[in-house]
């Protein structure tokens, strides 16, 4: 049988293994990548060398104004990039201008008149950029004016979450956050009051579990423990926490009983006033014949599903032809057929003229079916001369 090795034999490193080890390990060690524990863009290495040697020496050696005005874009477009790789393509190309540029500066003619034709073209992109960024401007505030929030002349009634304020459509969003904000605080605030309890219980429970004890044995001639839960220390801070969370509760309730103040009432008539008369307004103008988003909503509306179904066709018809605003000719016959209220029940017979002038309107008609005739005659004998003259 071979020789058994000992434990130390087996596990034992020579020194030639050692010095093996620390040869791979000083290869190792310059390839191992290092992970910083902050972004890049956070860093001194990147950001002292990117700010103070490549874009303040680019703006330093820039030609004109418009040279400068465009590297400022590109950081300002670029300094979003978070990928290492696509930062290092960048920083790679922006070192390559700055060379250039310094031998530009330093008075090589050919970089020169490329730096030259170079801020020609950027005088045309400047001018397109400030366009678009004063139209984006212009449609940003218009987007805003067509969203403003208005007085409807509504009440917002006080809540638990929110005090007398007037109805706006459409509604802030920074009113809608508030009322949402409280509502879950004050749930938070409830579910801790529930929890408080819960353990101000416990405590008491096991306060009146200790004078039990110590009462019997006190009882029965033995001696006695001391007690743990009987001081008031172990409630006090929770008694105080549930006094303050009760208070916020009270001046919940106080909110939702809060009164409008007398400068809101009067915003809030007022809108109305004008609210109704701009109905008033918008009625007039359709009465007018102009046709609104109103009119065109109104036309495209129908009856509901249930009622649709059971309509006849000439129901159908009628209902279509009733949603116009117009109160004479055929629409009014449809609307009275249909039971409708017209403002003026006579006017829908009009449409033919006046009964004082029904003379002249037929002596009117009739010279105009005489003039019609004798038209319709010569064209005819005109026709005729044309056919006989192809024959011949």
């Amino acid at each position: 049988m071979g020789a058994v090795l000992l434990p130390q034999e087996v596990f034992t490193v020579t020194a030639a293994q050692l010095a093996h080890r620390s040869r791979i390990a000083q290869t190792i060690a310059p390839l191992k990548r290092v992970r910083p524990r902050v972004p890049f863009w956070y860093l001194a290495a990147h950001r002292i060398p990117t700010l103070w040697t490549l874009y303040r020496g680019l703006l330093r050696s820039s030609p004109d104004d418009d040279v400068r005005w465009r590297i400022r874009r590109i950081f300002d477009q670029e300094k979003e990039l978070t990928s290492p790789t696509a930062t290092k393509r960048e920083l790679i190309k922006g070192h390559r201008w700055l060379k250039k540029f310094e031998k530009a500066q330093a008075g090589d003619e050919y970089w020169q008149s490329v730096l030259h034709r170079y801020g020609r073209l950027i005088v045309a992109k400047r001018e397109k950029a400030n366009f678009i960024a004063a139209y984006r401007k212009e449609m940003s505030w218009r987007e805003r004016l067509s969203n403003r929030p208005i007085m409807t002349g509504a009440y917002f009634r006080p809540t638990l979450y929110n005090p007398p304020l007037p109805r706006l459509k459409p509604q802030p969003l920074h009113i809608t956050g508030m009322i949402v904000w409280r509502r879950k605080a004050r749930f938070r605030r409830w579910s801790m009051r529930e929890q408080l309890w819960s353990w101000k219980e416990d405590l008491e429970k096991e306060r009146i579990f200790e004078d039990t004890l110590h009462q019997q044995l006190t009882n029965r001639g033995e001696d006695g423990f001391d007690r743990v839960y009987s001081h008031p220390e172990w409630t006090e801070h929770l008694q105080a926490r549930i006094k303050t969370i009760n208070r916020t509760f009270e001046a919940d309730d106080k909110r939702s009983r809060l009164p409008y103040p007398s400068e809101i009432l009067e915003q809030i008539k007022a809108a109305r006033r004008e609210r109704n008369a701009n109905k008033m307004r918008e009625y007039l103008r359709e009465r007018r014949g102009e046709v609104l988003k109103k009119t065109l909503r109104r036309a495209r509306k129908g009856p509901p599903a249930h009622v649709l179904n059971v309509m006849t066709e000439e129901e159908k018809h009628l209902d279509r032809v009733s949603r116009s605003t117009s109160e004479v000719g055929y629409v009014a016959q449809a609307k009275i057929k249909l039971g409708w209220k017209l403002k003026d029940p006579e006017k829908w017979r009009l449409e033919g003229g006046k009964q004082e002038n029904l003379d002249w309107i037929i002596g009117i008609e009739r010279r105009v079916e005489a003039a019609n005739l004798r038209r319709r005659r010569k064209a005819e004998l005109y026709d005729a001369d044309v056919k006989n003259n192809l024959a011949s």
